[in-house]
């Protein structure tokens, strides 16, 4: 299954900061070893239920940490952490009342208010967030006779049975 809500969080921060460079993976971002500045994405999955008999409610917990770019004097020098601006990733939530519409995956995060951590060469970022996911229906049985729909129904109006 693709993480879908990983994707939905790159995409959304790939229209919030289209020049931030976007990753998710846990063995690089252990080794260090990833262009600055730049956001790790890391999500976890906390349940998944039973909505309808169509869809499914994933609830999932996200981490973003935005690492800072430093401050170069020279090409070996390493100064400074130059903090990231995240006005315009809080701001976005707000205003789309925390839910994230994803136009490429044709899903909608409904997202509850983000908790922060800074630390002196990044900021961490983690919140929970739900979405539904449909499953679609079975069109065959398990021993692989079609599955007949109802497509004409009838209804007895006045002594008479009418098609509705």
């Amino acid at each position: 299954m693709i993480d879908i809500g990983k994707n939905v969080w790159g995409e959304t921060i790939q229209r919030i900061y289209p020049d931030l460079f976007i990753f998710d993976d846990q063995a690089t971002w252990n080794s260090g070893q990833f262009v600055r500045p730049s956001v790790f994405v890391e999500t976890d999955l906390v349940s998944e239920k039973t909505h309808t008999p169509q869809s499914i409610r994933i609830i999932e917990d996200v981490g973003l940490v935005f690492h800072y770019d430093f401050e170069r004097i020279s090409q070996e020098d390493k100064g400074e952490p130059i903090p990231f601006d995240l006005y315009p990733f809080f701001l976005y939530l707000r205003q789309n009342r925390y839910c994230i519409a994803s136009q490429r995956f044709k899903t909608m995060l409904v997202v509850e208010p983000p908790r922060t951590r800074e630390k002196s060469d990044q900021m961490e970022i983690t919140f929970r967030y739900s979405y539904l996911l449909h499953v679609p229906k079975r069109t065959v049985t398990d021993d692989g006779k079609e599955i007949m729909k109802i497509n004409d129904f009838y209804v007895e109006a006045n002594g008479q049975e009418v098609k509705a």
